[in-house]
């Protein structure tokens, strides 16, 4: 193995969202689920902050261990498609599906991060988190260790 590829497999390794529950890779459908999500709390209060952004890229990066030139580019795919044209309903129920109820926390964890990063957390935020948190199958006590975690 040589560098790139040792230095390859230890970012997808910490990446939480690079496989479904079957360990097949994550694909486009499941990693563009996920930035709607993510757009979708961003969007969530009047201004859509730098520091929001900021906290989608990064955790997208993280969560599916891609590069930044990728993520943008699926945020791209995912603002033409986010809600009406997609509803939040088919979006969650995919997540529910495809992964599994660790990386659904994982999700629900970036929802928090994406939500407090301008450090303003509105009512809406609040509901948008739980209601994803309940339909990705999460309990009430799990979404509140995903805030906290």
């Amino acid at each position: 193995m040589d560098l790139w590829e040792a230095v390859t497999s230890l970012v997808r390794r910490d990446a939480k969202l690079a496989v479904d529950k079957t360990g097949a890779s994550a694909d486009l459908e499941l990693q563009a689920a996920t930035a709607i999500i993510l757009l979708e709390a961003a969007h969530g209060d009047e201004v859509y902050a730098w520091s929001e952004h900021r906290a989608i890229t990064r955790g997208l990066e993280r969560a599916f261990g891609i590069g930044r030139e990728e993520v943008v580019e699926l945020l791209g795919r995912a603002e033409e498609i986010r809600p009406p044209v997609v509803t939040l309903a088919d979006v969650t129920a995919l997540i529910a599906e495809r992964f599994t109820k660790a990386q659904r926390f994982e999700i629900v964890r970036l929802v928090w991060k994406v939500i407090e990063a301008d450090h303003v957390v509105d009512d809406w935020e609040t509901v948008l988190a739980d209601h994803v948190a309940r339909a990705v199958g999460l309990t009430a006590e799990e979404a509140r260790r995903a805030r906290e975690g």
